[in-house]
């Protein structure tokens, strides 16, 4: 039997160093009888993607009618040995990537501004928005960036910022994206 896991590991299993074996000695092993009965399982990693992969389609038949399981731990597989291993009667297992959700990451916006990086401070400062960050809290944090790097006329700017906003000199995003454009 042989199975390819893609992407994944193997759970317990024998791992066979198929680099320091011929392949007459891998037949072997797949052809005799375990010694107390019973089948057992051995892993080859990354096998497909080294110099002998070719080597290993032409015995996938022999490994297939073994009585032993054969477990293939690849990163990737393309079509032809995908094909090659499914004429074969391999199983193939693929394990699909997670997808990460994109959260967003206050600290980059506050190096935007300690780099007086403009185009990096308004594209920070419009993902922190779209990603639902209160303006006042994206104010706050700029603030206390500005207090670390002691720029002492950046951090008034934006406290300024902050209290005319409330004042009703206009909406503080907006306050907030044209003190970035004008860094």
């Amino acid at each position: 039997m042989i199975s390819v896991l893609v992407g994944k590991r193997a759970k317990k299993a024998d791992e066979l160093k198929w680099e320091e074996m011929t392949s007459e000695e891998v037949l072997t092993l797949a052809s005799t009888p375990a010694l107390f009965g019973g089948a057992r399982t051995f892993v080859l990693s990354g096998v497909f993607y080294g110099e002998r992969g070719e080597e290993f389609l032409g015995l996938a038949k022999a490994l297939g009618e073994s009585p032993h399981a054969f477990v293939f731990e690849e990163e990737k597989l393309f079509k032809s040995e995908r094909d090659a291993l499914a004429r074969a009667g391999a199983k193939i297992e693929e394990a699909k990537p997670e997808k990460k959700e994109y959260k967003f990451d206050p600290f980059n916006l506050s190096a935007a501004l300690a780099a007086r990086d403009k185009k990096g401070l308004w594209l920070g400062l419009y993902q922190a928005l779209r990603a639902g960050e209160k303006p006042e809290a994206v104010a706050g944090l700029l603030a206390w960036k500005a207090r670390s790097i002691g720029d002492k006329k950046l951090s008034r700017e934006l406290t300024f910022l902050y209290h005319d906003s409330h004042r009703g000199a206009g909406d503080l995003e907006l306050l907030l994206e044209r003190f970035a454009l004008k860094l």
